[in-house]
């Protein structure tokens, strides 16, 4: 046994295993005990061994003579037992090492190599659960060189590297997902408080409505997930910056998805949005309304605006201006049934053009009666069209009102306060509070609505699907949306939106 320039070598004459190199093999190190009994019982374990006797004694001795001056975490020397590993014990077979035929087909000389080894420090070597007394060669466990063993280090290093870098990459995405989970679909308040819509079966409902025809290109978010993000957009009025945080996305991708979900909308739930006849008016019409002048009333109507910036143009800076509101908008016409429900809205217009000129562009027909505000005070284009307009009582040109007519007008503020609430819930959608870019009133090429006009449609649908506005059809309202369910829209809406909505149902 010698120390070589590498270090410590095995005491076992034959076997060349050192600390550290048998990192494959189930062959272990350990060191002499301390205790002076059970040490020098392991010294006589190798001792008795034929063929190491020589050897052996002469390290022996050295430890023996020289304990003194030499400390024992130099000295090392390796050895077998039948346990696995040294005990303790006395009364255990490995209480002293028993050692393992060795391989003699190296016979060669240790004078050399032991000259200088008084530096040793005593170890021993044990076969983990070794059962076996068979022959066994333990100097198998060099054969393992060193380039092979630091090649294998630094590959386990390169592993442990990339399982650490995908765990952090799990970890990421597990919060993602945790994070997107917070979005509870099934959560009515949650959804309406996101979307609008008053509970998640009606989201689900309009998700597979617009799915069916369509699939989206983008393929970052699910379908479920787009739908949502589009509807905390309309609602909300959040930025493409906001979302892309709150969805883990670019802004690239929100402001796609988005257009192409604001695209598909505006085109199927036209339906949401009927113009009924007068018998299904008749049909549904509310309590209040039964009674004289008020119960052939066909719809209320008015407009109203929304802001955009300020164009370069001059020409549109005029068209756009709203002395009303000090300010560049965009106008639109708003007409409801009496029960609240939404029934035309009309394309946009600039905030300078008159209420006359965007009635114009209405459904009324010959017959009709009209409820409206002050505003549109030109009877002579509706007695043109044959449509009976009532408005509030006005005191122009004379001091003050008659008894009856106060008590008319009072009457007629009560049912037309419904198309303000109409209004106010279309407006509920934030992104209609926000000054708009002027660039929303142009229309694409082949395409016959300017995105303004696709903003306002979808908002004017989606408000439909809220509750109903007159309170003595709230009772037929239930969240649970089913087809024996709503019933309460022959009531609410009309039997054309109902019929719009069951197929939602069929898809």
């Amino acid at each position: 046994m010698s120390i070589s320039k590498r270090g410590a070598c095995c005491s076992v004459v034959g076997c060349y295993l050192r600390p550290g190199t048998n990192l494959l093999s189930q062959i272990k190190v350990y060191r002499f005990p301390k205790e002076n009994v059970q040490r020098d019982a392991w010294i006589a374990a190798v001792i008795e061994m034929g063929g190491y006797q020589q050897a052996t004694q002469e390290f022996a001795a050295s430890i023996s003579y020289q304990a003194d001056q030499i400390s024992l975490s130099s000295l090392m020397l390796y050895f077998l037992t039948h346990a696995g590993k040294p005990s303790n014990d006395p009364l255990s077979p490995d209480y002293a090492p028993t050692l393992l035929p060795h391989n003699q087909k190296q016979p060669q000389s240790h004078t050399n190599s032991w000259r200088d080894n008084s530096g040793d420090h005593g170890c021993t070597v044990c076969l983990q659960d070794y059962q076996s007394q068979s022959h066994c060669d333990i100097s198998v466990g060099t054969d393992l060189c060193m380039t092979e063993i630091d090649n294998l280090q630094k590959e386990n290093a390169a592993l442990k590297d990339k399982a650490e870098t995908l765990e952090k990459q799990l970890q990421a995405l597990l919060g993602e997902k945790a994070e997107l989970g917070l979005l509870d679909l099934n959560n009515d308040k949650i959804i309406h408080f996101h979307t609008g819509l008053p509970s998640s079966k009606v989201f689900f409902t309009l998700l597979t409505f617009l799915t069916t025809a369509w699939i989206p290109s983008s393929t970052l978010l699910t379908p479920a997930l787009q739908f949502y993000l589009v509807l905390m957009k309309l609602r909300l009025g959040l930025t493409h910056t906001d979302l892309s945080y709150r969805f883990h996305c670019s802004v690239g991708t929100v402001s796609a998805v988005f257009q192409d979900w604001q695209n598909v909308m505006a085109h199927r739930l036209k339906c949401l949005i009927h113009w009924p006849t007068k018998q299904e008016v008749q049909n549904n019409l509310p309590a209040m309304f039964k009674c004289h002048p008020f119960d052939s009333v066909r719809c209320i109507i008015d407009c109203s605006e929304v802001f955009v910036d300020r164009p370069t143009s001059l020409d549109a800076r005029a068209l756009t201006y709203s002395n009303y509101k000090s300010h560049n908008t965009i106008k639109f016409l708003i007409a409801v049934s009496p029960t609240g429900a939404v029934t035309f809205v009309s394309k946009a217009w600039g905030g300078r053009a008159s209420d006359r000129v965007i009635t114009q562009s209405s459904k009324l027909e010959e017959g009709d009666i009209v409820l409206a505000d002050r505003g549109f005070n030109f009877p002579q284009y509706f007695s043109s069209k044959g449509v009976q307009l009532l408005i509030p009582a006005s005191t122009r040109g004379r001091t003050q009102l008659s008894g009856a007519e106060v008590t008319r007008s009072r009457q007629m503020s009560r049912v037309r306060i419904h198309v303000e609430r109409a209004i106010g819930r279309i407006k509920n959608y934030h992104i209609l509070h926000n000054t708009l870019p002027v660039s929303l009133v142009k229309g694409r090429l082949n395409d016959s609505m300017s995105t303004i006009d696709k903003r306002i449609l979808v908002c004017s649908a989606l408000s439909n699907l809220d509750k109903p506005l007159v309170h003595q059809m709230s009772f037929f309202w239930s969240k649970k949306w089913t087809r024996v369910n709503f019933s309460f829209v022959s009531f609410n809406h009309t039997s054309k939106i109902q019929q719009c909505l069951n197929n939602m149902l069929d898809y």
